[in-house]
C-alpha cells in the first residue's frame, strides 16, 4: 500500500487556525463543506460559509470571502488604503481558481477599483485571458461596471509621507546612482555595473506568506481557491505585482499573491 501524502505546511497552519478559539461549529456527519483561511479573518471565513448556506457555489464563496476582506481592510495588507507604492499610490492584486476546471482569472496592479477579487472573477468568466495587468486591468474592470475609487486614505498618505522622511527606506532599487540604501531617487543606473549582492529587508510584515488565502470546498467537493492583496510598500510603481499560479514543489514569489 502506498504511503499517505503528508499535507503541506500551509494547509497545516490554515486547519490550525480554524482551532482558534471562538464559537463551536455545528457539527455534522460530513467533513462537508469546509472553508479554510490562512489568517484568523473570521469575518472573511462567516462570509464564504454563509454563501454556501444560501447555494452559493465554492466560487462564490471564495469571492465573497475574499471581497470581505478588501472592505474590512483586514490586516491593513488586504484591500484600498494599504501598502503604497513608491508614488504613494495603493495597487490591489487578485486571483480565482475554479478547482475542477482549473480555470484561473486574476488581476495586477489594479488602480482605482476597490473590489479586485470581483475583477478577477470577471476575468475569469468573461475572458480567455488569465491575468490581466495595470491600466488595461482598469480599462477591463471599468467595461464590466466597476467604478473608478480613490484606493489611497489619510494613513497609507501617512505611510508614504514617513517613508519619504526616511530617506526612501527600505527600497527595491540596487546598482544605481545616488546610493539606494541612503538616498531617495530619481536613480540612474550606474556607469560601471557591480553587482552589490544586496538584499531588500522586510518592510515589518512578519507572516512571511500572502495576506488573505482562502480555499473552500462545497459540500459535493467542488473546490475553488483564491487570494487579494495590496502587496509590499514602496515597490515600484510601474512593477505588476500580480498574483502567480504555482505548483506545490515551487518556491513562492516574494511579491504578490500565490494560489496553487
Amino acid at each position: 500500500m502506498a504511503p499517505k501524502p503528508s499535507l503541506p505546511a500551509v494547509l497545516v497552519l490554515q486547519l490550525q487556525l480554524l482551532l482558534l478559539p471562538g464559537p463551536a461549529p455545528v457539527r455534522s456527519s460530513s467533513p462537508l463543506p469546509l472553508v479554510l483561511n490562512t489568517w484568523p479573518f473570521r469575518n472573511a471565513t462567516e462570509a464564504a460559509w454563509k454563501t454556501l448556506a444560501l447555494g452559493g457555489s465554492s466560487l462564490d464563496a471564495v469571492e465573497g470571502g475574499c471581497a470581505s476582506c478588501e472592505v474590512e481592510q483586514c490586516d491593513g495588507t488586504v484591500g484600498f488604503g494599504g501598502s503604497p507604492d513608491e508614488s504613494g499610490e495603493t495597487t490591489l492584486d487578485a486571483m480565482l481558481m475554479e478547482g475542477t476546471t482549473m480555470n484561473v482569472g486574476a488581476v495586477g496592479d489594479l488602480r482605482r477599483i476597490k473590489n479586485a477579487i470581483g475583477v478577477a472573477r470577471k476575468v475569469l468568466e468573461h475572458t480567455t485571458h488569465t491575468l490581466l495587468v495595470g491600466e488595461s486591468a482598469t480599462k477591463f474592470a471599468q467595461s464590466m461596471g466597476f467604478v473608478d475609487e480613490d484606493l489611497s486614505t489619510k494613513d497609507s498618505r501617512a505611510l508614504h509621507s514617513d517613508w519619504l522622511a526616511q530617506n526612501c527606506q527600505p527600497n527595491y532599487w540596487r546598482n544605481v546612482i545616488p546610493d539606494s540604501s541612503k538616498y531617495c531617487g530619481p536613480y540612474k543606473p550606474r556607469s560601471v555595473f557591480k553587482q552589490d549582492g544586496s538584499i531588500h529587508k522586510e518592510t515589518g510584515y512578519g507572516y512571511g506568506h500572502d495576506t488573505i488565502g482562502m480555499v473552500v470546498l462545497d459540500k459535493m467537493g467542488h473546490t475553488a481557491a483564491g487570494t487579494s492583496t495590496n502587496a509590499e510598500s514602496e515597490t515600484h510603481p510601474y512593477l505588476g505585482q500580480g498574483p502567480t499560479l504555482m505548483t506545490p514543489r515551487e518556491p513562492p514569489p516574494p511579491l504578490g499573491t500565490v494560489t496553487y
